[in-house]
């Protein structure tokens, strides 16, 4: 959480602003509370503690939230991300990217289901031997109150299966 204060003090007993900002990235969906010190220059309250909190509206459904892969090198190791509009926040989205790139392989398709479009992410491993796989896709939109989305990927690719001897 951010704040801002004027830049002169208030006079005693005098009314001021503060401006606090709260970052909701990543809490659609959920109840915020969040606490704000505020020191002031009165002697019988020099300490106050602001609370703000609310209900912080999902702009998007990303389902599953994350992206998992794992699997073993010798298979085909795949997953799909939907991503779908809320009807308050409409947006298309104009790019998809990933952080690194490493390890995977990723693309972007969409569908209209009952007049609304769907935006489906499938994200292929392409790590050659065992190992973890870490990385997020940004996808980009049109949308000025969410200019750009992100959807982590993680994983596990084990070696291939031994045939018995």
């Amino acid at each position: 959480m951010y704040g801002s204060l004027p830049d002169e003090a208030d006079p005693a007993g005098g009314e001021g602003k503060i401006a606090v900002e709260f970052r909701t990235s990543g809490y659609g969906g959920q109840k915020v509370h969040e606490s704000v010190v505020v020191h002031t220059n009165d002697p019988r309250k020099s300490v106050m503690e602001l609370t703000v909190s609310g209900m912080v509206e999902k702009f998007a459904e990303i389902r599953p939230a994350r992206v998992r892969l794992s699997g073993r090198v010798d298979e085909l190791v795949t997953a799909v991300a939907e991503i779908v509009p809320r009807p308050d926040y409409p947006f298309n989205i104009k790019n998809i990217r990933a952080m690194n790139g490493r390890h995977i392989r990723f693309s972007l398709a969409s569908k209209t289901a009952a007049g609304s479009t769907i935006y489906e992410i499938t994200v292929t491993s392409t790590r050659p031997d065992p190992g973890g796989i870490s990385d997020v896709i940004y996808l980009d939109t049109d949308s000025p109150i969410r200019p750009t989305l992100q959807v982590s990927v993680s994983g596990m690719i084990i070696g291939a299966k031994k045939e018995p001897p």
